[in-house]
């Protein structure tokens, strides 16, 4: 049994894990597609206006996903078209954490029983969602007059009602990790001409044109770091931060043209600009913003304040992994962290004007800033629990709150797959 699964757990239990993840999003984004039974809210039945030349009230300026739509709609109908484009998009996430998971865990060819565990907190990771009382689970319809509002405020790392967050998500996370592998180089190699810096600038390129929201939270916190670090060497790196900088050059040029169509009212009506004002956004959806980022945040915070905690204790690096170590090892984790920083400060104080205050735009950043600290948070709690370097009530406390985490989040997933309102 242990050499089948050295050899063939990896393969078995993540093509297993895929093949119902992507089955069960094709069900649900055909029917958000046609508006099955008359639910299913989302955006989608305006994407497939927009493939097929319909004008509309909105204004789409990041092409790559109505691309792939409107050429699979030469092969069969706009609405399974677009199905299917959120669909690839949405499983290609997958694929990119498992390969990530992977190599941060440091796992080879003979951890087959760890690669299988890792498959399985990737889909995990997929299904999480925001925290409410487990009493509400299969709670789907309004209680008299009032509703169980489960994502309004808290948010989630997963919504599965939008399909531009997710469809953007994979090109995301490739940014987020050529962010992590140019950010430990840009002061320490000198060229011009980096083929880390070329597919750094390609990932983020892509995913500015599939959804320019986790673009917004990246590069201000790229830009930040940089500047940092150049301050602080008394500006000794200006070389290097030209040839690092100089990459994102592309993404600049396509957040111009996207501010030019959206904001400035030039082609949607309705955009007016961006504001600057305390929670003007947030608390159209919600008055209790620290309760909401308790019950969104729970699982990241708490890992962060027990990583925290064993370093302030000064316990052995056998029982806290990692901690007061710099460089490489922690550079994912930091990073995280400093894009939700970014999001959650973005969201706090911009919104959109006019009629587009409701939209929350300014929340998808927040929600990527989620989605990573989340992803960072698991790769260091498996770490943990497979060094063994926490104590076990550590590990179980932190495994029993993602837990709920997951349990909350699967029980959104069938809130909106059943057609009930996402909210």
């Amino acid at each position: 049994m242990e050499r089948f699964w050295k050899k063939w757990g990896n393969i078995l239990s993540f093509g297993i894990l895929f093949l119902c993840y992507a089955a069960l999003n094709m069900v649900l984004f055909h029917r958000q597609s046609v508006n099955y039974g008359g639910g299913y809210m989302s955006d989608i039945p305006t994407y497939i206006e927009k493939i097929q030349g319909i004008t509309t009230e909105y204004v789409y300026p990041y092409p790559v996903m109505f691309w792939l739509g409107q050429f699979l709609a030469q092969f069969t109908t706009p609405q399974h078209a677009m199905a299917i484009t959120v669909t690839a998009l949405n499983s290609l996430t997958a694929v990119i954490v498992k390969v990530v998971f992977d190599h941060l865990l440091g796992l080879g060819t003979q951890d087959g029983r760890w690669k299988a565990i890792s498959s399985m907190a990737v889909f995990l990771l997929l299904f999480s969602g925001m925290l409410y009382p487990l009493t509400w689970l299969g709670r789907y319809e309004p209680l008299g007059e009032h509703f169980l509002f489960r994502y309004s405020g808290a948010f989630s790392p997963n919504p599965f009602h939008n399909a531009t967050y997710l469809a953007a998500r994979p090109f995301a996370v490739l940014a987020f990790w050529g962010a992590v592998v140019c950010l430990e180089k840009h002061e320490k190699k000198e060229c011009w001409f980096c083929p880390e810096y070329l597919l750094f600038s390609l990932a983020l390129l892509v995913a500015t044109m599939t959804k320019p929201s986790f673009t917004l939270v990246l590069v201000c916190t790229c830009g930040i770091l940089m500047v940092w670090r150049l301050v602080a060497g008394r500006f000794r790196g200006m070389k290097a931060f030209w040839q690092f900088g100089i990459y994102f050059i592309p993404t600049f040029l396509d957040l111009l043209y996207q501010y030019k169509g959206v904001f400035t009212g030039e082609t949607d009506g309705t955009g007016q600009g961006i504001g600057l004002g305390f929670l003007k956004a947030w608390e159209t959806a919600g008055d209790n913003v620290v309760l909401c980022i308790l019950r969104g945040m729970a699982f990241p915070l708490l890992v962060l304040l027990f990583q925290w905690g064993c370093r302030d204790r000064g316990r052995e690096e056998r029982k806290c992994p990692g901690h007061g170590q710099e460089g490489k090892e922690q550079g994912w984790y930091r990073l995280a962290w400093q894009v939700y920083l970014v999001g959650l400060l973005s969201f706090l104080f911009l919104y959109e004007k006019g009629t587009r205050v409701e939209h929350m735009n300014f929340a998808w950043g927040y929600m990527y800033g989620m989605f990573f600290t989340y992803l960072a948070s698991l790769v260091m709690l498996l770490q943990d629990t497979k060094s063994r370097r926490q104590p076990a009530w550590m590990l179980a406390v932190q495994w029993g709150v993602f837990a709920w985490h997951v349990v909350c989040g699967v029980d959104y997933f069938g809130v909106v797959f059943s057609g009930e309102l996402y909210m």
